[in-house]
């Protein structure tokens, strides 16, 4: 089987040379719709409001153009689909983006094509909907070349991944038949067999005092590049005094008179929560700024020292969650949004906990970290540990495609990423990054070129590879079912 895998490799290689404008072009059309999820402007048949609705529905249009069938799910998700779908292998991939925030080098919903690095840049042309266009263009593969395939295909198109896969959850409660195996190519390759449990919410404190206002971040998911708030007193001593912070701070954050006080702004370098070590939170930086310069009072002052100290790590060790395991690694936990409203500081988190964790044992000692501190929390939204044996035979038979294609030998491996396998039944993680590689750093400035960052790129080399290897995974699939 190995030399077949490698055959169908080289063959889709060759269809993928032929038609790399259209990769191209296909995966720009898409990326210029800005469909962040939006449930707050659900509407009939649109429950993540309008964009998510305009660019499922561009989606559905395209995959009808080249020939295949389509299926509107309500506006949750859409389907492409060619062959027997009764017992299909799926393709799951999400149209909708996290937000974009500022700092951009180009413009973030013009997909702009880089020649010279054979690169796209803008918000989604990475995470996820070039892994949308690859799945379609591997059935138009399969199908000019009349492979006899036992089962269909299934490509589901979701537009509300980034903000809790609420799609795929209420699809799932609503008794949807899915796919008996699902590929998700939305983490790198080889196999992903687990992730982390996920646990989000809102915590909050009195802050009655001279804080002004306090703001930062855009979602809860993504490490916060800047932080600002207003605090009222003498502008001048406030300049002097964060003059005299430790320089590793200072050079991080700015002040002006503004509003009859001082506005103070952190600058920090954004990057995905399930990697905080990537990332330069700026919440934490102002939180340390206000405290160590002695700038706040009255409950203002203990709810920025409380949260300076909670931020100070992303492990739970300021918390005393931080639990480990052999499967998963460390406990990440990120606070990645504040806003003061109506007297209290609410912050927003993102913990990510390792796979033989014990969610209310975690909520527990998190619990009572944040109310010594002064802070009080409502429900928590908790995502359960996704995990597939080792040694499942999708997980062996893929393995088996990754290395015939590659030549590569990494073995399968679990994150603190989450992805469409935790909310789809059978679904299994798989691409469609090569591990250890960082192609956007050669054209883009640090801090720049991520998933959920500025300036998000797509070297298409990546998806190029990614179709590649799932044209033998589809094959592989169908001959072990």
């Amino acid at each position: 089987m190995e030399q077949e895998f490698r055959r169908i490799a080289e063959r889709a290689g060759q269809w993928i040379d032929a038609h790399k404008e259209e990769f191209i072009t296909e995966i720009q059309l898409l990326a210029r719709i800005p469909s962040v999820s939006r449930p707050d402007l659900a509407a009939p048949n649109a429950p993540f409001g309008p964009d998510c609705r305009r660019v499922l529905d561009h989606m559905l249009e395209r995959g009808r153009s080249y020939g295949f069938d389509t299926q509107d799910l309500d506006g949750y998700a859409g389907v492409i689909s060619m062959g027997d779908t009764r017992s299909a292998i799926g393709i799951a991939a999400h149209l909708d983006v996290v937000p974009v925030g500022d700092g951009w080098i180009y413009p973030p919903f013009e997909a702009t094509y880089l020649k010279e690095s054979d690169a796209l840049i803008g918000r989604g042309v990475d995470d996820n909907k070039s892994a949308a266009v690859m799945g379609l263009f591997v059935m138009r593969m399969l199908r000019e070349w009349q492979v006899p395939m036992r089962h269909g295909v299934c490509l589901y198109c979701g537009t509300s991944e980034e903000n809790g896969m609420h799609d795929m959850k209420a699809l799932a409660a609503r008794g949807h038949a899915f796919p008996q195996v699902t590929l998700v190519p939305d983490a790198a390759f080889p196999v992903n067999y687990g992730q982390k449990g996920m646990l989000r919410g809102e915590i909050e404190a009195r802050a009655d005092g001279n804080l002004r206002s306090f703001e930062a971040g855009r979602a809860l998911n993504i490490i916060p590049d800047e932080a600002v708030c207003v605090v009222e007193t003498d502008a001048s001593e406030a300049i002097e005094r964060l003059g005299r912070l430790p320089e590793d701070l200072r050079g991080r954050i700015t002040a002006e008179p503004a509003d009859g006080g001082v506005r103070i702004a952190a600058a920090g370098r954004s990057g995905h929560a399930a990697h905080p070590e990537r990332g330069i939170n700026a919440i934490h930086l102002l939180a340390r700024a206000l405290t160590e310069a002695e700038l706040l009072t009255g409950s203002a002052r203990d709810a920025a020292a409380g949260l300076c100290l909670l931020s100070r790590d992303a492990n739970g060790i300021s918390e005393g969650a931080d639990f480990e395991d052999e499967l998963s690694g460390k406990l990440t936990l990120v606070y990645s949004t504040v806003k003061l409203q109506e007297g209290m500081l609410r912050v927003g988190l993102d913990c990510r906990y390792p796979i033989t964790c014990k969610a209310p044992d975690l909520q527990a000692k998190l619990g009572r970290a944040w109310s010594a501190l002064g802070f009080s929390h409502g429900d928590l939204q908790v995502s359960e540990p996704y995990y597939v044996p080792k040694d499942s035979p999708y997980v062996k038979a893929l393995q088996q495609v990754y290395h015939s294609v590659t030549g590569r030998e990494e073995e399968p491996y679990t994150m603190g990423g989450g992805t469409y396998s935790r909310a789809i039944p059978n679904a299994i993680s798989f691409g469609q990054g090569m591990p250890g590689e960082n192609r956007v750093g050669t054209f883009l400035p640090e801090g720049h070129g991520g998933a959920h960052g500025r300036d998000e790129a797509l070297p298409m080399e990546k998806v190029y590879d990614c179709a590649r290897i799932y044209a033998a995974a589809l094959v592989a699939l169908d001959a072990l079912k």
